[in-house]
């Protein structure tokens, strides 16, 4: 048994911890203690609403104890309860806490637990769902019972994820009941359609108070017309991390819309940032800048790359420099942070693959070459005369990490690709690159097949880890999941590399790719977002995406935006340290969202 069902559970009469806290005498009273009563007081708190509860504070001494509440100040964590004198305003935020009193010089405490509790009739189901689903039997069929779509089954959510919805197959049924049960949780939502969302603020007290616990989702379904029996399914379990996600962005291209969006943590909707983009971006380290690149003129033989650049006094996008000009033939782009060498904020720098295949350096505000042996280094080595590209910049500056090809003049695919680092500084004036080393293994072997092509390595924000994606064959494939991509994790100094099966779905072919890091680092957890064409639910399958999704045909289904932790204790090269992720909630399912970059949203710098 846990510590949080332990309380929950346990009567207040037989709790051994007494929980009184002793302080030092006080020389204007005989009291050398404290008591609150209650000392363990377990609330029951409905959605949406409050409840209250009062305290009594006694003072201890050699003749007994007496009533001292009046001359105390009790406090508890602002995030459950407020104290109006010792009568606490309880909120529906499950779990437990520690309720303090503070009298003259002596202080004690009490334990406050409290249960979330809900019933949610949802709109069209009837509002005597509940009755009808207390009155009926539970039957054994399998082809009646409901199974749950999404979420996926342990994944990991953060503390402040939006509502998600919740799915299930209808098997045959046309009423369900979905209970929702933590430790300090147990909700009952009733639907007549396969789905269920709670509101915005219902759903963060559920997220809160199952914090650092497992959400139990169970579907029990039942036919209107025959409603005697009702069939459950297997619960589904959702872990709900401590962590919450700063208030950051994710920058990312539609690119069946051919746009650049930016949608902030926390959010649902999304703000344009550029149109006219047919290919790869970058985000600086501050959110104030992007590299781009497009074709010009409708002729895609050849991309250039762009510069944008945040202007806070009129909150908008600056193209410092246009793609449209040509003058810089090139794709991917990734920015110097501050710190790195002279660079900063102000005066930026980012390295470019270039059309020929190389690396340069660039000024983004005037589109300039900044003179450095970076191109003349990017393609030597075992690769010499082939493809480097898909840069990233270690976030203390010193080190770079790319996709290196032997095949050369590689602009947006790659093929045979391996991770390559070579390092920067800046010394005398000069900006000097070192030769490419390549310490990764190449191929890999998995249960799927024979990885022989890494690329899009990505440094975590503390430069300790790195993504990255690999493949069976050439990437992109055609359609797109016939290569086989996938997210890998390895250690940013090479001793280790392992799979992220549990992100990846297992081994499947969902062309997984594009990961990239959340800008900050969770207590338990780093965060990923990647894009997939795995499926959500059934809101989006291959056999009802847009048709705008598969031109070309190199995609099965419209590819989203997903959300994956990584446990830090478990980020060691001997395990999977992955869980099955989570559909960022807010995208359009109508449009192909890919090349996600996560950083301080545009304008909170």
């Amino acid at each position: 048994m846990n510590d949080a069902t332990h309380w929950r559970y346990v009567r207040p009469s037989l709790l051994v911890c007494w929980l009184a806290a002793c302080g030092g005498h006080d020389p204007g009273s005989d009291f050398t203690s404290i008591e609150i009563d209650p000392p363990y007081a377990l609330v029951t708190v409905p959605l949406g609403g409050t409840a209250t509860q009062d305290f009594t504070v006694y003072g201890i001494s050699d003749s007994g104890k007496r009533d001292i509440t009046a001359r105390c100040t009790l406090s508890v964590d602002p995030e459950f309860a407020s104290f109006a004198d010792a009568t606490a305003t309880v909120f529906p935020h499950g779990g437990k806490t520690t309720v303090s009193a503070l009298c003259d010089t002596l202080t004690g405490s009490a334990l406050l637990g409290v249960n979330l509790v809900g019933s949610v009739v949802l709109p069209p189901a009837p509002a005597d769902a509940p009755v009808t689903f207390g009155a009926a039997t539970l039957g054994t069929d399998p082809a009646r019972t409901p199974v749950v779509e999404y979420p996926l089954d342990r994944a990991v959510s953060p503390r402040n994820m939006p509502p998600i919805e919740i799915q299930w197959t209808a098997a045959s049924n046309d009423l369900f009941h979905i209970t929702l049960v933590s430790a300090f949780v147990s909700i009952d939502l009733y639907s007549a359609t396969p789905e269920a969302e709670l509101s915005p603020s219902d759903w963060r007290s559920v997220l809160e108070s199952a914090s650092g616990d497992s959400l139990m989702i169970t579907v029990e379904g039942l036919a209107q017309a025959s409603p005697q029996t009702k069939f459950a399914g297997t619960p589904r379990a959702l872990e709900v991390a401590r962590d919450t996600i700063d208030q950051t962005a994710i920058y990312y291209w539609a690119s069946s819309r051919a746009s650049v969006l930016q949608q902030t943590f926390g959010e649902t909707t999304q703000s344009l940032v550029q149109d006219r983009c047919t290919a790869c971006h970058s985000v600086s380290h501050s959110g104030t800048r992007i590299g781009y690149s497009r074709c010009v003129g409708n002729d895609c033989t050849a991309l250039y790359t762009g510069f944008l650049k945040y202007d806070p006094s009129t909150q908008q996008w600056i193209e410092s420099v246009s793609a449209d000009t040509r003058m810089i033939p090139g794709t991917y782009t990734t920015f110097a942070p501050s710190g790195a060498g002279p660079f900063d904020d102000v005066h930026a720098a980012a390295i470019v693959t270039k059309g020929d295949g190389t690396l340069e350096l660039y000024d983004p505000d005037t589109g300039q070459i900044i003179p450095s042996n970076l191109n003349a280094v990017s393609r030597t080595g075992p690769h010499a005369g082939g493809t480097a590209m898909m840069a990233n910049w270690s976030p203390d500056g010193s080190t770079i990490v790319f996709a290196s090809s032997p095949f050369p003049s590689q602009t947006v695919g790659i093929n045979a690709g391996s991770i390559a680092t070579m390092t920067y500084s800046h010394v005398s004036g000069q900006h000097v690159f070192g030769a490419p080393a390549f310490p990764f293994p190449n191929p890999i072997t998995l249960a799927n097949g024979n990885y022989t092509n890494f690329f899009f390595p990505n440094y975590s924000p503390d430069g300790n880890l790195l993504a990255v994606s690999a493949s069976r064959g050439a990437w992109p494939g055609n359609p797109n999941r016939t290569a086989g991509q996938r997210m890998m994790l390895a250690d940013a100094q090479a001793a280790w590399i392992v799979d992220l099966t549990n992100m990846n779905g297992g081994f499947v072919d969902t062309g997984t790719a594009w990961g990239h890091w959340a800008p900050t680092v969770g207590t338990d957890y780093y965060w990923i977002v990647f894009s997939s064409e795995r499926e959500y639910g059934h809101r989006l399958t291959p056999a009802n995406s847009d048709s705008t999704c598969l031109a070309g045909g190199v995609v099965a289904q419209c590819k989203q935006l997903w959300i994956g932790a990584v446990a830090k204790a478990k980020a060691d090269g001997t395990q999977d340290p992955s869980a099955a992720p989570m559909w960022l909630p807010g995208q359009d399912m109508k449009a192909d969202n890919i090349s996600p970059y996560w950083s301080v949203p545009s304008g909170l710098q």
